[in-house]
């Protein structure tokens, strides 16, 4: 696969693109919510037993405590093994820093309850079939970075806070890249949340097909999460720096051009998939300047456009099987 090198033609003709100018109005007014219900959500701390635990007494205690905290004491307590991995962890200095760190930072979950009984509650107006989430656990997971920082798990949300440190030091310190650190903001985590919620409830069985398809399936997946919080903001959104949102917009027209006139809309090539979708800190096919996960950008704008243009319903979008049909009556083309 051999992308266009035109990091020179971006920089002189840039302002000469004119960004496909979305329906705002369109595809916004259709996402508002008549009536938000206030869900009846509890929310509990699950680092704050955990790290209070008399460690002498530490598997008494966690038999004390399993059944109010079954998402994480699932295991059998009489197992040593299982026992003493969980005492692992709780004595573990970084785990304890982590904790720290997040008593340091919320010290009460006001800034976290907000977000995400706004997030539930339209959650629940979109789709009152499913029963609603009634627990909300936070806890501390040291960062794994095998485990995802939100998870659905038993018709409740886990939400590991020691991810959402709002670009504290200490990622520096473990080795995190830049680019990852900044998106461990608050609205960071209402983008997990929405996006684990779309993973659990919405998401269809599918299999990876062509560039088309995945920037849809992409696009969808974030357009799902603003209709569950429209005030979001596009940098949160999509996880870019307003810099790096800048050059997407600004180069918007031209980056369509390139994978129209390459013909990659129906690739399934590795590589292909890798420039447009793979994390880091820029797409160094394009510029030092283009963020990454441009696929992503491009599927969101078609969503969008989609949405804003057709009689249809959030439900009925999440339903629809064909992408490439979506695609064609979005009439998404970027203007020059």
């Amino acid at each position: 696969m051999r992308l266009i090198r035109i990091v020179a033609f971006f920089a002189g003709c840039a302002l000469g693109f004119v960004a496909c100018h979305h329906d705002e109005a369109g595809y916004r007014r259709k996402l508002d919510v008549e009536a938000v219900p206030t869900p009846d959500v509890v929310f509990d701390r699950y680092e704050e037993v955990l790290f209070h635990l008399d460690t002498a007494r530490f598997q008494e205690e966690l038999k004390a405590i399993q059944q109010d905290y079954l998402p994480f004491l699932a295991g059998d307590l009489s197992d040593p093994e299982a026992v003493r991995y969980l005492k692992d962890f709780a004595v573990d200095e970084t785990a304890k820093m982590l904790y720290d760190k997040v008593k340091e930072h919320y010290p009460d979950l006001k800034a976290v309850e907000k977000p995400l009984r706004e997030v539930l509650g339209r959650f629940q107006a979109y789709y009152p079939e499913f029963d609603p989430i009634k627990k909300v656990y936070t806890c501390v997971s040291g960062l794994n970075p095998e485990v995802p920082p939100v998870l659905v798990l038993d018709g409740a949300l886990v939400v590991s806070l020691d991810w959402f440190l709002d670009g504290d030091e200490v990622y520096e310190r473990i080795g995190m890249p830049q680019y990852r650190s900044a998106r461990t903001d608050g609205l960071s985590l209402v983008k997990e949340v929405g996006q684990q919620l779309y993973d659990a409830y919405i998401a269809p069985d599918r299999r990876q097909t062509n560039l088309l398809e995945e920037m849809v399936e992409q696009g969808r997946r974030d357009f799902f999460v603003e209709a569950l919080y429209p005030s979001i903001t596009e940098e949160a959104l999509l996880g870019y720096s307003k810099e790096q949102l800048q050059w997407t917009v600004e180069n918007e027209g031209n980056l369509w051009a390139d994978v129209v006139g390459n013909q990659l809309l129906y690739s399934s090539d590795f590589d292909v998939f890798r420039t447009f979708f793979a994390d880091g800190p820029f797409t160094n096919e394009y510029s030092y300047d283009a963020p990454a996960r441009l696929g992503e950008f491009l599927g969101l704008r078609i969503v969008r456009s989609y949405f804003g243009k057709n009689e249809t319903t959030l439900q009925e979008l999440m339903q629809t099987r064909d992408l490439q049909g979506l695609f064609l009556d979005s009439g998404y083309k970027p203007k020059k």
